[in-house]
């Protein structure tokens, strides 16, 4: 039984080399092009000073620094319902993504 399964694995990699030359060739006769700009056409997005390159996005997400330690430790202590955490939103701060001087 192990000689079986092993010319059965030979038999699988000779055929995936010949799949693999196959396409290659056929990759060869009509490339696509990729998914992605590179970084000299992402800069070139640019629409005006003050906008990040197509795709970025223009606001973010973030966390108080100050305000979340509090909440935890209110938590911890039983003043707070951990609930809170799901159903609202504590200690977030909405921010905008600016560019200056060429950086973000």
């Amino acid at each position: 039984m192990p000689k079986a399964i092993k010319y059965v694995e030979k038999a699988a990699v000779y055929a995936a080399k010949g799949a693999w030359v196959v396409y290659e060739r056929l990759n060869r006769i009509s490339p696509n092009p990729g998914l992605r700009p590179s970084g000299r056409q992402a800069a070139a997005e640019v629409v005006a000073e003050g906008e990040a390159a197509a795709g970025w996005p223009r606001t973010t997400d973030s966390l108080c620094p100050k305000c979340v330690p509090e909440i935890r430790k209110q938590i911890l202590d039983g003043k707070l319902p951990h609930e809170v955490l799901l159903n609202e939103k504590v200690g977030e701060i909405k921010a905008q993504i600016v560019e200056r001087d060429g950086r973000s």
